[in-house]
């Protein structure tokens, strides 16, 4: 009898170890939330917005011990090697309208296999979006989540629930590596129960409200946006109020008081992003005319500030002469160590460097960054050892090792805080000459 992909092995359970660490340690802040809403004993579609290409389920897979499988767009299954790996790692495929006709129909086949994986208690992970997009937005959910949905209940009956898990994944930034996500899940959607009571809804409008419902909960777990005209000035906005440190501690306790919840980690940010967010789409409602004006004026200011290589932040927390001094000190001190780290990670940045010149689509960098740490990482750290303990005395040789270990992790927290560096200096220096920004 042929294994299959959802069955366990002992290759895979090593493997996955050491990418829930990889994984982890490539965000400065790691946090998952609402675990105790997962349903138990029952078959499980996990359905998560889709930002950041192959991140999106990484970050999944390591959010629970549980083991998955995950599906993704056909046409990546092309190489029998690259199908090879792909099933080794739990991926299977699904296919869509535009991968063209006969491939749609290859479609019965993968809702079969998908429905085999959930009937086996194993929880499916799919994009309803269908495709990666780096915005605090949603694009049109497909309906093919709902079918495989329909696929189990058909084949299960009563005998186990159906739910579809809704999952908020939120990044500090979609394109800087070691930013920080928040995975958030959510209240789960009773399938099995929705089907039961709109029984007398013909299967188009019943997949209709499923999606508007299940596009209402995704979008209660995000920083959510609106994808209209207004969605860059909206989300600069919201940031310019979010990021500043005074409205930040005075939200963080209206939110807590007014929901009676303590909030913590990441979910402080993310709910601040979300007062402001309402903020600025109530102003839309209430005085559209006002809210017109004022969201030019930020627009205005946006595209002003990022020709002047000025960030969002440095604008909401215009900190004073005496910070940034100190800050350019603490630079000074950290540069020798900066270096050193450069050096002994050379065997990760440099080939990096060339593979990342290839991406066209930046929402891949960050894969890319993930995928060469994990291959070079443990390679940059036994030849650096060797060196070490070759050419210098043994007491200087394992202080340099130790100190090479947290190497390109420092690289990235230098070069994060190097970057608001100078672009505070810069906003100190040009914002004089910036559009007006008195409505902060």
């Amino acid at each position: 009898m042929s294994r299959k992909i959802q069955d366990g092995s002992f290759k895979y359970f090593f493997t996955k170890i050491f990418v829930d660490w990889a994984v982890k340690s490539s965000y400065r802040k790691y946090q998952v939330e609402g675990l105790e809403n997962i349903p138990q004993n029952a078959s499980v579609i996990w359905a998560s917005n889709h930002t950041n290409a192959l991140m999106d389920p990484l970050v999944l897979l390591s959010a629970t011990k549980q083991q998955k499988v995950f599906v993704a767009r056909a046409d990546i299954f092309k190489k029998k090697s690259v199908i090879k790996i792909l099933t080794f790692l739990k991926i299977m495929p699904i296919y869509r309208i535009r991968d063209g006709i006969e491939a749609v129909r290859r479609n019965n086949e993968a809702i079969a296999r998908a429905t085999d994986v959930l009937m086996d208690g194993v929880p499916l992970v799919i994009y309803p979006e269908a495709t990666h997009r780096p915005k605090h937005s949603l694009l049109k959910l497909s309906k093919g989540i709902f079918h495989i949905a329909e696929s189990v209940i058909e084949k299960t009956g009563d005998d186990k629930p159906v739910y579809i898990q809704p999952i908020g994944i939120e990044y500090g930034d979609y394109f800087r590596f070691r930013s920080t996500v928040l995975i958030k899940f959510g209240k789960p959607l009773d399938i099995s129960a929705f089907m039961k009571e709109h029984s007398d809804l013909q299967q188009p409008v019943a997949m209709l409200k499923l999606r508007e419902l299940l596009t209402e909960s995704l979008a209660g777990l995000i920083a959510y946006v609106p994808d209209d005209e207004d969605y860059d000035a909206t989300w600069e906005l919201a940031k310019l109020k979010a990021d500043n440190p005074r409205y930040f501690r005075e939200k963080v306790a209206l939110i807590e008081k007014r929901d009676n919840i303590k909030l913590s980690g990441l979910m402080k940010q993310q709910a601040v992003d979300q007062y402001a967010i309402r903020e600025v789409l109530d102003l839309k409602i209430q005085n559209p005319e006002t809210a017109h004006t004022l969201l030019d004026k930020v627009e205005a200011l946006r595209v002003w500030r990022i020709q002047n290589g000025v960030s969002v932040f440095s604008i909401a927390d215009n900190r004073g002469w005496f910070n940034i001094l100190l800050r350019i000190l603490l630079a000074i001190l950290g540069a020798p160590y900066y270096l050193f780290s450069g050096l002994v990670s050379c065997i990760t940045w440099i080939p990096l460097t060339v593979i990342l010149r290839g991406i066209t689509d930046e929402a891949f960098n960050n894969t890319a960054r993930f995928g060469v740490r994990f291959a070079m990482a443990p390679l940059s750290v036994v030849l650096w050892a060797v060196l070490f303990f070759i050419f210098l005395p043994w007491k200087i040789a394992a202080a340099a090792f130790v100190l090479s270990l947290p190497s390109l992790r420092f690289i990235y927290a230098y070069g994060r805080f190097f970057r608001r560096l100078c672009s505070d200096v810069r906003w100190k220096f040009r914002s004089a000459k910036a559009p007006d920004y008195s409505f902060l």
